[in-house]
């Protein structure tokens, strides 16, 4: 049975932990615990001794220690040199690797990486969502678009309508998903606007993919991956060049993008010179056999690669894409940019001790998420289905540029709009991380994902593109690796990438 008794003190200081009774009881380890009642204080542990401690001060002065698992902790007063014997019977932290990987971990992933400031009302989230961007005005076609197409009115006015409506639920669905991810750990956050970053070009391919029109669905991908390239990048180049002279970024970062980038067309290239050399060899339908294995086959691997770039950008260097910021200096005249602005330093743009702004509660933007994706699944699929009144009302409009060109703009509206913003501001990694991480996100997961879901659905999609389009993609993706491998760049570049997307 345990026995009882006091613990005399030793000099030691009559505030250092408050004690409802001077006993305290002793548990032999070799007898089963006794019945009677027990002090809390015999059950705390090393870690709830040193949180008590942290109330006297955060002084150096009061320290806790503990001989073995099962012997008195003691509380020494280093000035006074008395011992103060606070618990013969501490519970022993939990061993082996389970300790701190499971509970610990997952509660980590969703332990957001900068303190959250006061969680805004739901009237208040209302309005930041209503005036998050002036594109919102455009949701008036939504509805409107609704009833053209249940009306069975011009295919023409229905798809203008629709691309228009589609716009501001793009910027929408980036809001929600900006939101959510703030409450999140820099990991999931991540991974979130990485996977729903291009939700409205999936939605798009998807129901193309429902409707098997293959060629719909590759069109509007490698229309994506042009866009971002071409277009957006080059227009970032220009605003911020106009700014800034000299446009640095991580080039690391960049040299890795255009890595991956090459891996992506190489998947692209292989499937077109396979066909093209053995088209008159092989049987039809054994060439398209082995295309099918062979896209499917690419398809795993890319997506793989996906996975271990994301694990490489949220978890093992992610000090590699840390946003910086530019500022600008006006007394340095040999950095004056093109309108007298200078360029000096990059900055990062804020401390991990800055309270995170949030705009919507958690019940707002999982609604604003739900009700946007709902939305432009249903707008999309009337854009879809008026492509084909459109091009049969306009025989000098191809459906190719409409699904290359037009399509990939009007989904990237709110992207093109957000690089360019900022770019215009100095922050240039992050301009980077919206233009070519989008295309990165095309081509490793959204792709090799529609790849083998068209496979489950028994669809034989596969990546042989269009050969003229994916010799466009890789010249693209050759200029652009030379215009960031060495991490700066300047309005000349953009200039260059600009006119190869009007020569398209």
């Amino acid at each position: 049975m345990g026995e009882s008794f006091a613990v005399p003190s030793l000099n030691a200081p009559s505030h250092v932990l408050p004690q409802p009774t001077p006993s305290l009881v002793v548990e032999d380890d070799d007898e089963p615990p006794s019945s009677g009642p027990v002090h809390r204080s015999s059950q705390m542990k090393l870690d709830d001794v040193a949180s008590t401690g942290s109330l006297y001060d955060n002084s150096p002065r009061f320290r806790a220690t503990q001989a073995t698992v099962n012997s008195p902790v003691l509380i020494v007063d280093e000035e006074k040199q008395g011992t103060t014997y606070l618990s013969s019977k501490v519970e022993a932290a939990p061993k082996g690797p389970q300790a701190r990987t499971t509970g610990a971990r997952l509660r980590t992933l969703f332990t957001p990486m900068r303190p959250l400031g006061p969680t805004p009302t739901y009237k208040a989230s209302a309005l930041a969502a209503v005036r998050y961007t002036p594109l919102n005005f455009l949701m008036v076609f939504i509805p409107v678009s609704w009833a053209l197409h249940y009306t069975h009115q011009n295919p023409t006015i229905v798809f203008i309508f629709s691309c228009l409506g589609i716009i501001p639920l793009a910027a929408l669905l980036g809001f929600g998903t900006e939101q959510i991810a703030l409450r999140t750990s820099q990991s999931v956050g991540g991974l979130l606007n990485a996977t729903l970053g291009n939700i409205v070009e999936m939605i798009i391919a998807g129901i193309a993919l429902r409707r098997c029109e293959l060629e719909l669905v590759q069109s509007s991908l490698l229309g994506g991956l042009l866009s971002n390239l071409l277009l957006v990048l080059g227009m970032a180049f220009i605003v911020g060049g106009f700014r800034f002279p000299q446009q640095e970024f991580q080039p690391m970062v960049a040299q890795l993008n255009s890595s991956l980038m090459i891996v992506c067309v190489t998947s692209l290239i292989v499937p077109v010179a396979f066909h093209e050399y053995l088209e008159d060899r092989l049987a039809p339908g054994k060439e398209f056999e082995i295309l099918l294995q062979l896209s499917r086959g690419s398809a795993i691997v890319l997506i793989s690669i996906y996975f271990a770039y994301l694990f490489f950008q949220f978890y093992s260097h992610n000090h590699l894409f840390l946003d910086t910021c530019q500022t600008g200096s006006s007394s340095s005249s040999s950095n004056s940019s093109l309108f007298g602005r200078a360029s000096t330093e990059s900055l990062p743009m804020s401390s991990s001790s800055e309270a995170e702004h949030l705009k919507l509660n958690a019940a707002i933007a999982v609604f604003l998420l739900v009700a946007s994706t709902a939305l432009a699944y249903v707008t999309a699929d009337h854009l879809v289905d008026s492509l084909e009144g459109l091009v049969a009302a306009h025989p000098n409009i191809s459906k190719e540029w409409i699904t290359l060109i037009v399509i990939p703009i009007i989904s990237n509206a709110a992207e093109h709009a957000t690089a360019v913003i900022v770019a215009r501001k100095g922050k240039f990694d992050l301009a980077m991380s919206v233009a070519v991480g989008s295309c990165i996100q095309i081509a490793l997961f959204v792709i090799p994902l529609l790849i083998l879901i068209a496979w489950g659905m028994d669809k034989p999609l596969t990546l042989l593109f269009d050969p003229l389009e994916t010799v466009v993609l890789f010249f693209s993706v050759l200029l652009v690796k030379f215009s960031v491998e060495d991490g700066k760049s300047h309005w000349m570049s953009g200039f260059v990438l600009m006119g190869m997307t009007l020569s398209l």
